[in-house]
């Protein structure tokens, strides 16, 4: 049976940085995948990362990946992929980075619970929806910013900013859930074949 508890499991820091990077990797070739947009897993990969990891990597992983998704999609010309007004941009990326931290903020909960089956798999799904709402209201902030755009300045025009994002929220919600469980069972399921493994060999 599979532990569903990450500090139980404690797999060592290597086996985390490698399933990190393996899921930025995964998060960036689905990032030019024919999705709907604001389908996309850097808001999964950004709470696994603060979950899971340490210091600079925790932080500089998600953000990298991103930015490395921004210059590909610039520099081959896609549409809808790339640079654009940097006030927004940064919004962006403010959003993912308050994903991070609600990821580490998982990791305290956990570690200061009582550990159960279900902790860890609630909190997954806990701070998915939690973080997909930071994004939205950041994001959309950054959107009401962008002149492109044509929102006027005033609280009223940016509840209609909010209100205009409504649509395109539910795909990051959908997708936050979906990729969120993804990597932690995928994470899990790493980390125990690595340990059943150990044992055989020793």
């Amino acid at each position: 049976m599979i532990s569903s508890s990450l500090p139980n499991t404690a797999p060592s820091n290597s086996f985390r940085l490698v399933c990190g990077f393996s899921f930025a990797i995964a998060a960036l070739v689905l990032r030019f995948a024919p999705f709907p947009e604001n389908f996309a897993c850097f808001g999964a990969l950004s709470l696994f990362c603060g979950w899971t990891l340490a210091g600079a990597w925790r932080w500089g992983i998600p953000l990298l990946t991103l930015f490395a998704g921004d210059c590909f999609g610039h520099y081959m010309g896609i549409a809808s992929f790339g640079f654009y007004y940097v006030p927004s941009m940064v919004c962006n990326y403010v959003g993912f980075a308050s994903m991070i931290g609600i990821g580490m903020l998982m990791s305290r909960m956990l570690n200061q619970s009582s550990s159960t089956d279900f902790a860890p798999w609630g909190l997954v799904g806990f701070g998915a929806v939690t973080g997909s709402i930071a994004f939205f209201l950041i994001s959309n902030f950054g959107a009401w910013l962008d002149p492109i755009l044509g929102y006027g300045a005033g609280f009223a025009e940016i509840i209609r900013c909010y209100a205009m994002g409504l649509p395109f929220y539910r795909a990051t919600l959908i997708s936050d859930v979906m990729f969120g469980l993804g990597f932690y069972a995928t994470y899990q399921f790493a980390a125990a074949s690595v340990s059943n493994w150990e044992r055989r060999a020793a």
